[in-house]
C-alpha cells in the first residue's frame, strides 16, 4: 500500500546572501514545476554553503516531485545529518524509502520522526501504510487507530485500517471499519468494493454481489469491479452472468492480471467450449509461459473431442511446469481417449509419483489399467484411492465397472450404491446401477433408478431409452405415460418412444391410445420391427388375426434370419393357426425352433400338432417346453388333453395336477377353453369357461373366453352379452373385441 506524498516548499531563515538567493529563485521554479532548474539553483547554493541543511532539504523534495527517490533520499539524510531534530526531514525521507518499497528502512525514519513530533498523524498514517506493505498488519493496525484518535472522521484511515483488518483476516473488524468509512464518505466506489471483497471471504456472496453493484453505479468504468463481481457470481454458480462480468472487465482493461483465463473458465461452465478456447488464447497471448493455461486451454480442446491439440497443450504445460501432477493425470485421460493405454499409465504412473495422495491420479490410471484389462489393478488402485479419500464418488463409480466388468454385479451395485451416497446427484451412478439391477432381474430397481436419472437430467434421452428397455417397466411405475411423453417432446422422430408410451398406456387400460402410439411409431420407422410385433401382440389381443398377421408379416420382411426373428415366426405361426392355416402354421414355428426356440414355442406348436389331431407330436412338444420351463402350467394343461386323447389317463391325470399345481384353476380352465375353440371344440370350450366361473364368479378372462366361445358357435347376443361382463369386470381386451364382433 502506497502512499504519495507532494512536497512543498516552505521559507526558511536567510542565510549567507548569495546561497539565500539561490534558495530563493530554486523555491520560486519549484512553485512553478520546474524542478530541474530548482535543482541546479540549489545545488549552486550547495556549492556556496554545504552546510546549508536548508538547500539539501529543498533538493531532496525537488528530486521527490521528480520521481527520483535515491538522490531525495541521500539528500535528507544530508538533512537530517546537518539538522538531527528536523521531523519533516525524518518523515519526507520515510516517504521516499517507500516510494522504493523499502519499507524497513521507511518505518525506522516513520519511528524517529514520530519521536520529534507525536502529534503529526499523517506519520502514524503513512508508518501504518509502510507495516501493512511488509505484511505487518497488526502494527498497521495500531498506527491506524492511532491516527483515529486525532482524527475519528476521516474516512480514509478507516479505509486503511479496513484493509490492514482484512488481510489480517479479520474480515468482521475489517466490515466494520468499511460501514464506518462508507457512512463518512457513501460516494467513494472503491470502500464498496473492499467491502465486498471482505464479505465473500465470510462466504457472504450474496452481499458481496450487492456491493460490487453499488460499486459498479458509483463508478461504472471500474474494471477490478466488474472482474470481481464477476467471481462472485461464479461462486453462485451464476457462469452467464460470470461471463457478462468478465466481458465488461475485458472491455474497459483487456489488460486485468488473470481476466481472460477466469472468463475462459466461466465459458467453459455454461458449456461454451469455443468461447473458452477464444479466451485462452486470449490469456495465452498475454502470459505465454504460464503452464496452467495450456493445462486448461488442453483440457477444453479435450472438451472438443481435438485429442492431438489437447495432447500439444498438456506437453508444453510440461516444459513450463514439469512438477505438476494435474497436468499428467489429465495427459493421462486425453491418451486413454487416443488409445495409447500404456501411454495413459505411464502418465498417471508420474502424477501418483509427484502427488501420492492424488485421488484422480489414482482414477486415471485405474481407467488406463482397465483398457490394459487389468482389472485386479483396477480395483486395487481404487481401493487406494477410497482408503485416501472415502467421499470420493467418482472412484466407487470405476471401481463398481471394474466389478461389472468382472462379472461381480453384486459387487458393482454396491459400489454405485456408495457413490449415490456420496453424491445423490451422481447421473452415472443412477445409470450404471439400473443397468447392472436390470441384468440380475431386479426391473423395479431398475426402473426406479431410471426414473431418478430423469428426474436428474431431464434432457437425457439414453435415459429414456434404458427405462422403455426394462422388461414389462410399465408394472413398476405409474408415470410411464407422462415420462415418455416428455421423451417424444425431445424427439418426436424416435420411434421408441411411441412404443414406450403405447406400453404404458395399454397397462392403464387404455388399448386405443397404445394402438394410436403403435400406428405413429411405425409411420415414423415403418422397419421397427419391435413397434411390428407389439402391434401384432395387441391385435391378436383384440381378435384381430389379419392386423397381427400383417404386422409379422412386415416384421419377417426386415429380419427373417437372425435370432431375434425366432419369435416373429412363432408369433405368426400362433396367428396362421388361429385362421386354420395350420400348414403355414407349422411352416413358421418349425424356422422358430430352429433359430431359437423357447417353452412358448414349443407350445405353440403343440396346440397346432393337436389341431392336426397329431397328438404324439402334440405331447412331445409340451414335453419339450415343459422342460425348457417346469413351471409352465399352461404347457402341461394343453399336455393333460394330449394324452387324454391318446388315452394316457394317467398321465393327463397327472400333467394337469401340475397345471394346477402352477397355474390357478380358473386360469387353467380359461386357457383350455381358449385352446379347443382354437382346435374347433367350442361346446367343450364353454364348459370350461363355466367351470372358470364357478371357482372366480369375478374373472373378468374367463366371460371374454366364453364370448369367443360363442362367436366360434355364431352365438352372437349371447357373445356380446358376455364381452359386456368381461368390460364390467375389468377386462383391458375385452373393449377392442366387444368394438369388433358386436358393432
Amino acid at each position: 500500500m502506497k502512499k504519495f506524498l507532494f512536497l512543498i516548499f516552505l521559507p526558511l531563515s536567510t542565510f549567507a546572501q548569495t546561497a539565500s538567493t539561490y534558495i530563493q529563485n530554486g523555491n520560486a521554479k519549484s512553485n512553478t514545476k520546474d524542478y530541474k532548474g530548482a535543482i541546479q539553483d540549489f545545488t549552486q547554493a550547495i556549492l556556496l554553503d554545504d552546510k546549508s541543511s536548508e538547500a539539501y532539504f529543498y533538493r531532496a523534495n525537488a528530486y521527490g516531485n521528480l520521481k527520483d527517490n535515491k538522490a531525495a533520499i541521500a539528500d535528507y539524510a544530508k538533512t537530517i545529518s546537518l539538522k538531527p531534530n528536523f521531523a519533516t526531514a525524518y518523515y519526507y525521507k520515510a516517504n521516499a524509502e517507500s516510494n522504493i518499497s523499502d519499507y524497513h528502512n521507511a518505518i525506522e525514519d516513520f519511528n524517529k520522526a514520530i519521536a520529534l513530533e507525536p502529534q503529526n498523524v499523517k506519520m502514524y498514517q503513512y508508518r501504518g501504510n509502510a507495516k501493512s506493505n511488509i505484511e505487518d498488519y497488526a502494527g498497521a493496525i495500531v498506527d491506524f487507530t492511532t491516527a483515529l484518535k486525532f482524527t475519528p472522521k476521516d474516512a480514509e484511515l478507516y479505509e486503511f485500517r479496513g484493509l490492514a483488518q482484512n488481510n489480517k483476516g479479520d474480515f468482521t473488524a475489517a466490515i466494520s471499519d468499511y460501514n464506518a468509512a462508507i457512512k463518512l464518505n457513501p460516494q467513494e466506489s472503491e470502500l464498496y468494493r473492499y467491502r465486498a471483497g471482505s464479505k465473500g471471504s465470510l462466504n457472504d456472496d450474496h452481499g458481496a454481489l450487492a456491493d460490487y453493484t453499488t460499486a459498479l453505479s458509483l463508478d461504472p468504468q471500474n474494471a477490478e469491479a466488474y472482474f470481481y463481481r464477476g467471481n462472485t457470481r461464479g461462486n453462485l454458480n451464476d457462469f452467464k452472468g460470470a461471463v457478462d462480468d468478465y466481458k465488461k472487465a475485458a472491455a474497459i482493461n483487456p489488460n486485468l492480471k488473470n481476466l481472460f483465463f477466469y472468463l475462459a473458465n466461466a465459458e467453459n461452465k455454461i458449456g461454451d467450449s469455443k468461447g473458452a478456447l477464444e479466451y485462452f488464447n486470449k490469456a495465452i497471448a498475454q502470459l505465454p509461459a504460464k503452464a496452467d493455461l495450456y493445462l486448461y486451454r488442453g483440457l477444453v480442446k479435450s472438451n472438443l473431442k481435438d485429442y492431438t491439440g489437447a495432447i500439444d497443450d498438456l506437453n508444453r504445460s510440461i516444459a513450463l511446469d514439469s512438477k505438476n501432477p494435474e497436468t499428467y493425470q489429465n495427459r493421462s485421460s486425453v491418451k486413454l481417449e487416443l488409445n495409447d493405454s500404456q501411454g495413459a499409465k505411464l502418465d498417471a504412473d508420474t502424477a501418483i509419483m509427484l502427488s501420492p495422495k492424488s485421488l484422480k491420479a489414482y482414477i486415471s490410471r485405474s481407467k488406463a489399467k482397465m483398457a490394459l484389462k487389468d482389472t485386479a489393478g483396477v480395483i486395487a488402485d481404487l481401493t487406494l484411492a477410497i482408503n485416501i479419500n472415502n467421499k470420493n464418488d467418482e472412484a466407487y463409480l470405476v471401481r463398481g465397472d471394474a466389478y461389472r466388468n468382472l462379472g461381480n454385479r453384486q459387487a458393482a451395485i454396491r459400489d454405485y450404491t456408495t457413490a449415490i451416497q456420496v453424491n445423490p446427484h451422481y447421473t452415472y451412478a443412477y445409470l450404471n446401477r439400473g443397468i447392472e439391477k436390470d441384468k440380475i432381474n431386479d426391473p423395479a430397481g431398475a426402473v426406479k433408478d431410471f426414473e431418478k436419472l430423469i428426474e436428474l437430467s431431464p434432457q437425457r434421452q439414453d435415459a429414456y431409452l434404458r427405462l422403455g428397455k426394462v422388461s414389462n417397466f410399465f408394472k413398476y411405475t405409474g408415470k410411464g405415460v407422462q415420462l415418455f411423453t416428455s421423451a417424444i417432446a425431445l424427439d418426436p422422430a424416435n420411434s421408441n418412444f411411441y412404443l414406450f408410451r403405447g406400453e404404458a398406456k395399454a397397462a392403464t387400460g387404455d388399448n386405443k391410445g397404445a394402438m394410436a402410439d403403435y400406428d405413429t411409431g411405425i409411420s415414423k420407422d415403418p422397419k421397427n420391427i419391435a413397434l411390428l410385433l407389439k402391434r401384432g401382440l395387441s391385435k391378436a389381443g383384440f381378435e384381430d388375426n389379419a392386423g397381427a398377421l400383417a404386422d409379422f408379416n412386415a416384421a419377417i420382411k426386415v429380419d427373417s434370419a437372425s435370432d431375434t426373428s425366432a419369435v416373429l415366426y412363432q408369433n405368426r405361426g400362433h396367428i396362421q393357426a388361429r385362421l386354420k392355416n395350420y400348414k403355414a402354421a407349422m411352416s413358421d414355428l418349425d424356422k422358430a425352433v430352429s433359430i431359437f426356440s423357447n417353452d412358448e414355442t414349443f407350445l405353440f406348436r403343440g396346440d397346432v400338432k393337436l389341431a392336426l389331431k397329431d397328438y404324439a407330436g402334440a405331447a412331445d412338444d409340451f414335453h419339450n417346453a415343459v422342460y425348457i420351463n417346469a413351471n409352465n402350467a399352461r404347457a402341461y394343461a394343453h399336455s393333460s388333453f394330449a394324452k387324454t386323447k391318446l388315452g394316457d389317463e394317467q398321465g393327463a391325470t397327472d400333467d394337469f395336477d401340475n397345471a394346477l399345481k402352477f397355474g390357478e384353476g380358473v386360469y387353467i380352465y380359461t386357457d383350455l377353453a381358449a385352446l379347443k375353440t382354437s382346435i374347433n371344440d367350442a361346446a367343450d370350450a364353454l364348459s370350461d369357461c363355466n367351470t372358470a366361473m364357478n371357482l372366480n364368479p369375478k374373472y373378468a378372462d374367463a366371460y371374454l373366453q366364453r364370448g369367443l366361445a360363442k362367436i366360434a358357435l355364431n352365438e352372437k347376443n349371447g357373445a356380446c352379452t358376455d364381452f359386456a361382463k368381461a368390460i364390467e369386470l375389468g377386462s383391458k381386451n375385452a373393449p377392442m373385441v366387444a368394438d369388433r364382433y358386436c358393432k
